[in-house]
Formats: C-alpha cells, sequence, structure tokens
C-alpha cells in the first residue's frame, strides 16, 4: 500500500502565493529559535507576523486538506 505524503504548511503557503519564500523561511527561522519541548506551530507564527490573517491560515488548511484528500487512495 502507498501512502501518499503530506505537503508541509510552508510548502504549500509558497506555492499558493499566500507567503513569500522569506517570510516562511523567516517563520522557520522562529521556530527554530523557540527552546524547549513544545515550539510554535507555523501558521501561528506566521499570523503573530502579520504575515496571513487567521481568516486565510484558516482557509489554506482547508484547501489543503481538500486536494490532499482529492490524491488519497480510497480506504
Amino acid at each position: 500500500m502507498t501512502r501518499h505524503k503530506r505537503m508541509r504548511l510552508a510548502t504549500w503557503l509558497v506555492s499558493h502565493h499566500l507567503l513569500t519564500l522569506d517570510q516562511a523561511h523567516e517563520v522557520m527561522r522562529a521556530q527554530k529559535e523557540q527552546t524547549g519541548h513544545i515550539r510554535e506551530l507555523f501558521g501561528r507564527i506566521a499570523v503573530n507576523k502579520g504575515y496571513i490573517s487567521q481568516e486565510a491560515l484558516t482557509r489554506a488548511y482547508l484547501e489543503k486538506e481538500r486536494e490532499e484528500a482529492a490524491v488519497r487512495p480510497g480506504y
């Protein structure tokens, strides 16, 4: 059984022109700078930095899931 690999949110947002590559890298740098075992989620950091609105992020999550569901094999 082949498992479809999910696209990372950062890659999806950049490929759909919702974030620039520089913004995505900045968010990833911010994640790496966090200490402790729990890191803030990519989307939350992007919203906090003002790169994307919460509403646009929510729509992006839903669209990403819809696109990935369309290519997953049926069970």
